[in-house]
């Protein structure tokens, strides 16, 4: 969530607690885009862009991290005052289904035409199937198919459904939750992601075998984010400059750990790495050029990581039917700038209008009255 969407979701108040504007998370916003744009290499190969960053797939639990976090900045105060479970889960349905669902869209298309040209061994009913659960943001059931991806028409979209399922679990018990209750949590997750973590491949959690682990690393990361938060609420952290913290992030994937350490690495970035960067980055305030760059960074960073994927199908039978074969570094940026741009322009001509139409049918008026101040 960027900033500006922060200060949308809260009505454009001034934290309570700690009496930050919105705009104070440019360095979040510049971290997310960073992490959103990095991630596409995961999934349109380039191996130089893979060889410098090994751990690219820890932006997931990053995302997580700060998800866990601005939502707790956002929420943590209205749902203490009444706000209910179902108007929360309302509220984040409609952030993130506008552009989930033109994601979804494209991959439709683009998977259903393979389908009828009988490319794979994909039919035009697993297809139609796969659609009609990925409309209600459910994944495909094993059973349907032999896939084993949670939301094959558009993979990425397996992160923000574990996001619903903890966003769910917050808004329930967020009245219950204090230090000592995320402790708990915190810990417990933790350790059973030692012990289970090793066990996967990295970035386990978008195929149905996986699930466990994907729920684990989600619960941990998010409530993670919510500990941060709370305990900003009592002391004062200290900042890393704007440029510092990006350069730690990218540091954070670019750490070459050998096969047989990497299980062990992971987990050491996501228990201590990637919460330490979002507390030492959330009261970073950035100015000029800079906070403008990480501010649109920001905006584009959702867009960018629901739509590449079904975008990188689409770039590539394009290029092989002209016969042009370029290497991947050419493709990754690529699918980067046509993301980033079809992002843009969806943020302003389809996401916020959808999301404005949604919010007056979806949330009721004296939910939006809630405020912080």
């Amino acid at each position: 969530m960027s900033s500006r969407a922060l200060e949308q979701e809260k009505g454009g108040f001034v934290s309570r607690s700690t009496g930050a504007p919105a705009k104070r998370l440019a360095v979040l916003d510049g971290l997310r885009g960073v992490a959103a744009f990095g991630v596409i290499n995961d999934h349109v190969a380039s191996e130089t862009l893979r060889m410098l960053s090994p751990g690219r797939y820890l932006a997931v639990d990053f995302f997580w991290v700060l998800s866990g976090f601005v939502l707790a900045l956002a929420y943590d105060a209205r749902l203490k005052q009444g706000m209910s479970a179902r108007t929360f889960m309302s509220a984040r349905i409609i952030r993130l289904y506008p552009l989930y669902l033109l994601g979804l869209a494209i991959g439709l298309a683009l998977v259903f035409y393979g389908a009828l040209r009988h490319w794979g061994n994909v039919t035009p009913f697993q297809v139609a199937v796969a659609a009609g659960f990925g409309l209600f943001f459910v994944p495909l059931p094993p059973f349907f198919s032999s896939i084993v991806h949670l939301f094959p028409l558009n993979g990425p979209s397996y992160s923000l459904f574990y996001e619903l399922v903890v966003n769910l679990i917050y808004g329930v018990i967020a009245r219950l939750l204090n230090l000592r209750v995320l402790l708990s949590v915190l810990t417990v997750s933790a350790v059973l992601m030692a012990f289970i973590l090793p066990r996967h491949a990295p970035g386990a959690g978008w195929q149905w075998a996986d699930v466990g682990i994907g729920l684990i690393r989600v619960i941990y990361c998010f409530f993670a984010g919510v500990f941060i938060f709370r305990v900003q609420e009592r002391i004062r952290l200290p900042s890393l400059s704007p440029w510092l913290a990006v350069a730690a992030y990218l540091a954070i994937i670019a750490i070459p750990a050998p096969d047989d350490w990497r299980p062990f690495y992971n987990l050491v970035a996501i228990l201590i790495f990637m919460p330490l960067l979002v507390a030492l980055s959330a009261g970073s305030v950035v100015h000029g050029f800079t906070a403008r760059l990480f501010i649109l960074l920001g905006m584009l960073s959702y867009g960018v990581y629901v739509l590449h994927v079904p975008l990188a199908a689409l770039v590539h039978p394009v290029f092989s039917s002209l016969g042009f074969h370029p290497p991947g570094l050419v493709i990754v940026f690529l699918v980067a700038a046509l993301a980033a741009l079809i992002a843009w322009v969806a943020d302003k001509i389809y996401d916020q209008p959808v999301r404005r139409w949604m919010t007056a049918r979806l949330i009721p008026a004296r939910a939006k009255a809630v405020h912080l101040d």
